[in-house]
């Protein structure tokens, strides 16, 4: 039987940084991120031939990702990944495409009681993470997909389901003013990377037109809010062309307390981890059709 190689990448996975940027004049900054380094090329003969000659050691790479770290000024994810990448392709001729991954923890300076701002301590407030994946071929442009996830919102009002499709098998009852929970994770592609100067502040813009729309919006089911929240960024951030959503829905059941001879007035629930409904959606600007894939 003859076999050939296919497409074939490798690369350095979990590497864990953490930096201190000292300032006596404005405090110290602290940045903790995990990295993911993938390359391919000229790398057939270490599959064909056992021949290591052309392959550079994922230590090696390990090892450059803090080195850049020292020595460069960026402050986004996306600035110091676009540097790694380019690194790796001008040092090494084997090199086709490099791509890096990535994400960040958020920290923030500690606020004392006396509500001023700590210069030297941080606190991490949320699990939500920050996440970008930059890549580019050797004659090519830089693409880049950068992104938030695990953040966590709520609703407590205008969130209904109802008139929904209904089989032999279907028990749920139609819901007006239930609760409305999920772990927001999105991702968008840039339109033109030379263009952004300033992906955090993209980012945080993003953030909060999410945040706005979800906050404000009377829905109707998941897919009716995330579609406008989608819909909300694509007409404000010109410099990204889709977005993608991904809102699980995580329950929270009205507890039944006429068995202990109380009225629940639509304020007890118990949380419900799992099961959960999934849904998803990814958004063009150059099309008015969405792909969607749900699980309710």
């Amino acid at each position: 039987m003859m076999a050939s190689v296919g497409e074939n990448r490798y690369g350095k996975e979990g590497v864990r940084l953490v930096r201190v940027r000292r300032s006596p004049y404005n405090g110290n900054t602290f940045d903790e991120w995990t990295v993911r380094v993938l390359i391919d090329g000229d790398f057939l003969s270490s599959y064909v031939d056992a021949d290591n000659s052309k392959v550079l050691p994922t230590d090696t790479m390990k090892n450059t990702v803090y080195y850049i770290a020292q020595r460069t000024r960026a402050t986004a994810i996306e600035d110091f990944a676009k540097e790694l990448v380019n690194y790796l392709i001008e040092h090494h001729a084997q090199i086709a495409s490099a791509q890096v991954k990535v994400e960040r923890k958020e920290w923030s300076h500690i606020v004392t009681s006396n509500n001023a701002r700590h210069p030297t301590s941080f606190v991490q407030s949320s699990n939500e993470v920050h996440f970008t994946a930059v890549k580019r071929s050797r004659h090519g442009a830089f693409s880049i997909i950068s992104g938030l996830r695990d953040l966590k919102v709520m609703k407590t009002a205008n969130s209904n389901f109802t008139n929904f499709y209904r089989d032999s098998l279907t028990t749920l009852p139609d819901a007006t003013d239930r609760l409305f929970g999920t772990a927001i994770q999105a991702k968008w592609n840039y339109e033109d990377t030379s263009s952004i100067h300033d992906f955090e502040k993209t980012r945080q813009q993003i953030r909060g037109l999410m945040l706005d729309m979800f906050a404000e919006h009377a829905s109707e089911s998941v897919q009716h809010t995330l579609h406008a929240m989608g819909k909300f960024v694509l007409e404000r951030v010109l410099s990204i062309n889709k977005i993608h959503l991904t809102m699980p829905n995580i329950h929270c059941l009205p507890v039944d307390l006429t068995r202990f001879g109380e009225q629940n007035k639509n304020e007890i629930f118990m949380p419900i981890d799992d099961p959960h409904g999934y849904i998803q959606c990814t958004m063009n600007r150059s099309s008015t059709k969405t792909a969607l894939t749900s699980k309710l």
